[in-house]
């Protein structure tokens, strides 16, 4: 399944209430091609190397210092076009036009 990832301009790495979306506080960073959004987390993070050169990446806005990894507050859409909110814990649904 492919999924876009969005990462918040300005991220606060914390969540208090449902963001707008979309808008300009959130910039497309790749669009990855895995099964499930726990795994669009595992394979979006900085661990021993840019994520972005992970072999399921199949576009990329920038790499290294303009990129980190995807955190509590970034938006993740997936084909169908449903957008998920990532959480502390889990994703949430949004609803957008």
């Amino acid at each position: 399944m492919r999924f876009t990832i969005y990462h918040a301009i300005h991220p606060t790495f914390s969540t208090v209430e449902k963001p707008e979306f979309p808008s300009d506080e959130f910039r497309k960073v790749a669009e990855i091609e895995v099964d499930n959004l726990e795994d669009v987390f595992r394979v979006s993070q900085h661990i021993s190397h840019d994520w972005t050169t992970n072999p399921q990446v199949v576009w990329r806005y920038g790499t290294g210092a303009n990129t980190r990894s995807t955190s509590v507050g970034d938006i993740v859409v997936d084909e169908n076009n449903i957008a998920y909110l990532c959480e502390s814990f889990c994703w949430s649904k949004l609803d957008f036009e």
